[in-house]
């Protein structure tokens, strides 16, 4: 269910962030009002929002508050934490705030530079299997003055010009995202809209242009760039050319990069891994797995429930439909979530757990994870079967250097 504005303010802090950025935003509390992290506290907050005569003023309070909890999620965290990964004092403000909603805010907060930044890597991940990958045959840094970033919005905005007769306003700027991997995020001004709105307490008429957002991620190593951009390919193909002209100073004809086909079978006897136990991980596990009847008329998920105690899905097939298990009756694996659990730390109950995602056509999210870890993964994947030796499924081939800060193991009962 969607948080609500109520919902966020219990769960933050009543900390100097929260308070300089309340009454930053106007909100007068009596001078005796005992800013405490403490439930009355934070009930006595809500409640004066909710009395905020000053409807727009109050709007806007609440519009930021809730843009400013939009990464508070597991996979908002990593995004934050990548985005904040050469600020020291950014990195550790991260790492001492108290949840995931915490460190949204705190960052949005007290470096909103960072959090936009922290924004572009999210919206990336979270639509990256919209995105296509192309090989430019080009290894080089990318141009980002000034009038590089010009010629190349210029371009995109007399594309969107002839294409859909809009585009008369564009922005477009590049960060590094790790050692040797740029990002370049472009905003264009689409075709004006008439939209029915509230405007504080007054129903009005309000025109507006919406944005037209696309990313694309190079990195120098490979020469490979992943774009994600609303359209069809001549969409995509135009942001490769104009990246590729303006920025890293070549005309090419890119070369789309499809993921390879990759034989899961070997996952219907689980997940045997020895190298695995050897590097720590206390259980492997098939936690789900996505197969396809052999005419191609039915698909079947199944995950193993906690109750299972880390038993693979695929014995639990077997267990419940002996001599009828679809394993065994040729389906094809398309999908599978492969659990590892480190043993519980001294003093808790619950285990770490790193979870692999895989598809047949090729998926992995191995990316989430920092380079040693994704290493080791990978080499797991190879031992079985499922990946040749030196095999890239991702445009990030070159590892970020130590120190950047990537995707934890979360915690599972």
């Amino acid at each position: 269910m969607k948080k609500t504005f109520v919902d966020v303010l219990l769960e933050l802090p009543v900390d100097t962030a929260l308070r300089n950025f309340l009454t930053g935003h106007g909100l007068a509390m009596p001078d005796d009002f005992a800013w405490d992290d403490t439930p009355p506290a934070s009930q006595a907050l809500v409640d004066a929002i909710r009395a905020w005569a000053d409807v727009p003023a109050r709007d806007r309070l609440i519009g930021n508050l809730m843009a400013s909890v939009q990464l508070g999620d597991g996979a908002g965290k990593q995004a934050l934490f990548q985005a904040a990964a050469g600020d020291g004092a950014a990195l550790m403000g991260l790492v001492a705030c108290q949840s995931d909603v915490h460190r949204s805010f705190w960052l949005y907060a007290n470096h909103p530079d960072l959090f936009e930044r922290a924004c572009e890597f999210d919206y990336l991940e979270r639509n990256g299997t919209q995105a296509q990958q192309h090989d430019l045959g080009v290894k080089r840094q990318p141009r980002t003055s000034d009038a590089d970033l010009a010629g190349l919005r210029q371009a995109i905005s007399a594309f969107y010009q002839r294409e859909l007769q809009c585009g008369d306003g564009s922005a477009a700027y590049v960060v590094e995202r790790s050692p040797g991997v740029f990002l370049l995020t472009v905003h264009v001004k689409d075709l004006a809209m008439l939209r029915l709105e509230f405007e504080g307490a007054t129903l009005m008429r309000r025109v507006g242009n919406p944005n037209i957002h696309m990313v694309l991620e190079y990195a120098v190593a490979t020469g490979v760039v992943r774009t994600l951009v609303r359209g069809g390919a001549k969409y995509h193909q135009m942001l490769v050319d104009a990246f590729a002209e303006h920025l890293l100073g070549v005309k090419v004809e890119p070369h789309r990069i499809k993921p390879p086909t990759l034989d899961l079978s070997v996952l219907r006897l689980g997940f045997d891994v020895p190298k695995a136990v050897a590097d720590g991980f206390a259980a492997l596990q098939v936690k789900s797995i996505s197969v396809l009847s052999p005419d191609t008329a039915l698909k079947l998920d199944c995950t193993a429930m906690a109750s299972s105690e880390q038993r693979c899905v695929t014995e639990l097939l077997q267990d419940a439909f002996p001599g009828e298990d679809p394993l065994a009756r040729g389906w094809l694996v398309t999908a599978a979530r492969i659990n590892l659990y480190y043993p519980p730390e001294l003093g808790r109950s619950r285990s770490k757990v790193i979870t692999v995602e895989v598809t047949r056509r090729g998926r992995l999210n191995l990316h989430k994870f920092d380079a040693a870890l994704q290493a080791k993964l990978e080499g797991y994947l190879v031992d079985l079967g499922i990946l040749q030796a030196g095999q890239t499924l991702s445009a990030q081939e070159a590892p970020p250097e130590a120190g950047t800060v990537n995707q934890q193991p979360v915690y599972e009962d």
